[in-house]
């Protein structure tokens, strides 16, 4: 079996792995580079050659940085969550993308479906992540297991069933191809999910302070929109969207409601759909906003005038370097005063010790292959034996060949 990692391994996002055996080859993700990323992004014509001919390519979730050249292999079977599928399609219609198009011929997997393409049998496993529906891969070809994480956490609220998941379907593998993001964060305050719900609730039931926020968040993070629809529940206070954020809370009711009434989004209002200022001006709300909409946040920071500002994003986006840096952002933030601004985030991403308890778990035997990263990552933070040290794969030098065998 081959492993080739077309990108990634020196940059956060932009992932692309190919996985062969004998003459079948398989794709995970097909991601376009983040801002700020340094390299040039693959042209459409490097996308074409590079898919030609592969089996099938498999997204483990929606976002950019691991699916955004999809419409440039409308040629080739591509995979996905059935979920995911849903969210995109709301997102690309809203957008009036072009590319919708393409997302009505690609395919679905759920949990745990075992795919075969040739000689690669492949089963997806659910994991938690910053968006919905996301999956790790389990490949193999008879001779050879590899895990390929994709992005995960534990400290999401469904993080925690990694550990039970692991032994009892995954097993010791041959090649662990595993996420990385925070080797360069390792000073990042990484709280959990639920330690955020605590947060939010506390906003909301302040005496004699203000009980109306706008949140700048992601509007398909599945677990930060069920935090603050919780802290709402229990406060009485109510989640105020507009109408493209109802379309995907419904989804994420359809498909991950069914599993945990942690995702059944009931308690909301949608703009523009009835006379409700009155009741939460008086019972308090959050209003998750995006980064596109200030003018939509000045006109209902009219009608309450003392609401306050939720960042629950990235704080690269505000202070970051020039690449990194969202204007938008940046425009919301700064209408609030210092004092009116409440820092509720936490990372998508695997913290150290996460990453470690994996390796642990799986046990490589050949390979341990640190994907997702920059340059700047410290793999002596996961402080492995000298064996598993000597196993690691972490980055490639310029011209040096991006293939591992195993």
């Amino acid at each position: 079996m081959k492993i080739i990692i077309h990108r990634g391994i020196n940059q956060i996002g932009g992932c692309i792995t190919e996985i062969q055996s004998g003459d079948d080859r398989i794709l995970i993700d097909l991601g376009s580079n983040l801002p700020g990323t340094e390299g040039e992004d693959f042209t459409k014509e490097q996308i074409k050659s590079m898919t030609r001919g592969v089996n099938a390519i498999l997204f483990t979730h929606y976002h950019g940085d691991h699916i955004g050249h999809f419409a440039d292999a409308a040629d080739v079977p591509q995979y996905i969550g059935e979920g995911a599928l849903a969210v995109m399609q709301v997102k690309y219609k809203t957008l009036k993308s072009p590319d919708i198009k393409q997302l009505g011929s690609m395919k679905t997997y759920s949990a745990r479906q075992k795919m075969q393409f040739g000689c690669l049998k492949v089963t997806p496993f659910f994991c938690s992540h910053s968006a919905f529906d996301s999956y790790m891969f389990l490949i193999e070809d008879g001779q050879n297991k590899v895990l390929h994480t994709g992005d995960f956490r534990t400290h999401g609220y469904l993080g925690k069933g990694l550990d039970k998941l692991i032994p009892a379907f995954v097993g010791q593998v041959d090649a662990l191809i595993t996420e990385g993001t925070m080797l360069c964060r390792a000073n990042e305050n990484v709280p959990t999910e639920a330690e955020l719900q605590y947060k939010a609730i506390e906003l909301l039931s302040r005496k004699d302070k203000c009980h109306h926020f706008f949140a700048l968040c992601s509007s398909t993070d599945i677990d930060r929109l069920a935090t603050f629809h919780k802290a709402c529940k229990k406060t009485g206070a109510w989640l105020v969207v507009d109408s493209y954020q109802k379309e995907v809370l419904d989804e994420f009711t359809k498909y991950a409601g069914a599993y945990s009434d942690l995702f059944v989004f009931d308690r909301f209002k949608v703009i523009g759909t009835e006379d409700f200022l009155e009741e939460i001006l008086r019972d308090g709300f959050i209003m998750p906003i995006r980064s596109k909409q200030i003018r939509m946040m000045r006109k209902w920071r009219y009608y309450a005038t003392d609401a306050e500002l939720i960042y629950s994003m990235w704080k690269g986006y505000l202070t970051g370097t020039d690449k990194q840096v969202n204007p938008d952002m940046q425009k919301i933030v700064s209408v609030f005063k210092e004092e009116q601004v409440h820092y509720l985030h936490t990372s998508g991403h695997a913290t150290v010790g996460a990453i470690r308890d994996l390796i642990e778990m799986t046990k490589p035997r050949k390979k341990i292959i640190i994907i997702h990263k920059d340059r700047n990552s410290d793999i002596g933070l996961l402080n492995l034996s000298e064996e598993d040290l000597s196993k690691v794969v972490s980055g490639f030098k310029e011209g040096e060949n991006n293939c591992i065998e195993i």
